[in-house]
């Protein structure tokens, strides 16, 4: 027994045996990206998670594997991209989008120990899509970040362009669970400011020139757009028809800007994706606990001004509102600042600070726990 152990040092001072913690950082990570449908909200979280990942060191075609999923709005499709990931024996699943990260949990739900990590962005509710109860109170093999739409800040823009505006058309699909909890929000909040809501739902994005062909026919003074993914996706349909009858768009994420809405104020998704592929990192790297790590909201609030899309729908911008822009489109030319790149010295410098920021308190967690508990009595 001796001698074998002292043979297994000598190889090992040699370089002839790899040690287990040097054989497991040569293995390949496999990472799965998946979403409900292209659009560049979800396309800016993907590609910030994807950046994150790689500045941290798991690059793709060297040490690490990306597969990518889009169900182009297919819903059931989603469930054939986690069981191909899981075929390919992921690490881990970023799931951008809400019926993307519902479709990974149900996936995922009875592995036990044998999950990969699902981490999420571009969820306007964990909780309302029924895979979490609480921040701190999640699945010990899922976490990410929630993306809800700062609503309260964006409808307000409506009298900044259309000052006596007392109808809104909103067009929403019922079976995006992310859309029924916006639309639990917008409503009352519409009635508060005095505004009467139009409702018009879809079911797929060939669907929404026709429902915005049909609130033009009741008298809307703006079209509302939120987080909808499906109504995002086809989001030129519906500009279409907002210039032919000089109706102004508002949408609440600021990437809809250059794609012919007059104003959108909303989360910046590209960060999003960032802060879940630096928790898919630190996971990764052995750094997350993740049934003990929060999901926070993503705060970061973005404007968008579009010049051209206010002549074609008939309105002026404030020159308070111009000025207060992030990104301003005009002669068809999008003018924003530039992104810092990410570097793994940023990413090794940034993650303590962003760990600690997002681990639950045991305070936290029984706080949650007693709140659930009341709440089901």
């Amino acid at each position: 027994m001796k001698k074998t152990s002292l043979l297994l040092l000598v190889l090992l001072l040699l370089g002839l045996v790899v040690a287990p913690s040097m054989a497991q950082d040569d293995e390949e990570t496999v990472i799965g990206f998946m979403q409900i449908v292209s659009h560049p909200a979800l396309n800016d979280a993907r590609d910030g998670a994807a950046a994150a990942l790689t500045a941290a060191g798991y690059v793709d075609g060297e040490n690490a594997r990306y597969l990518y999923g889009n169900a182009e709005g297919d819903f059931p499709s989603l469930a054939t991209i986690v069981a191909d990931f899981l075929d390919e024996g992921v690490d881990v699943i970023v799931a951008t989008s809400t019926p993307a990260l519902q479709a990974a949990y149900s996936a995922t739900a009875e592995l036990g120990e044998d999950a990969p990590l699902v981490v999420f962005n571009s969820v306007t509710s964990p909780y309302a899509a029924g895979v979490a109860d609480a921040s701190c109170l999640h699945p010990d093999w899922v976490v990410g970040t929630q993306a809800l739409a700062p609503f309260a800040d964006i409808m307000p823009l409506i009298f900044e362009i259309v000052p006596d505006a007392d109808t809104i058309g909103y067009i929403y699909n019922p079976a995006e669970a992310n859309s029924v909890a916006n639309t639990d929000i917008i409503l009352p909040l519409a009635e508060e400011m005095g505004l009467t809501v139009e409702v018009q739902t879809i079911s797929n994005s060939s669907e929404v020139p026709t429902a915005a062909e049909a609130l033009v026919s009741r008298d809307v003074d703006v079209f509302y757009v939120a987080t909808d993914s499906t109504l995002v996706s086809a989001l030129e349909g519906l500009v279409s028809v907002a210039n032919d009858n000089e109706i102004p768009v508002i949408a609440s994420d600021a990437t809809s800007g250059p794609r012919g809405v007059v104003l959108a104020r909303g989360l910046d998704y590209y960060q999003d994706g960032v802060d879940a592929g630096l928790l898919a990192a630190a996971y990764l790297r052995g750094e997350l606990d993740v049934a003990n790590t929060r999901i926070n909201p993503q705060t970061g609030n973005l404007l968008a001004v579009n010049l051209d899309a206010a002549v074609e729908q008939g309105v002026e911008i404030p020159d308070a509102l111009l000025e207060s822009a992030t990104v301003v489109i005009e002669g068809g030319e999008v003018m924003a600042a530039e992104r810092e790149p990410l570097t793994m010295e940023a990413i090794d410098e940034l993650l303590p600070t962003f760990l600690e920021n997002a681990t639950c308190t045991d305070e936290e967690i029984e706080q949650q726990l007693a709140d659930l508990e009341a709440a089901s009595e």
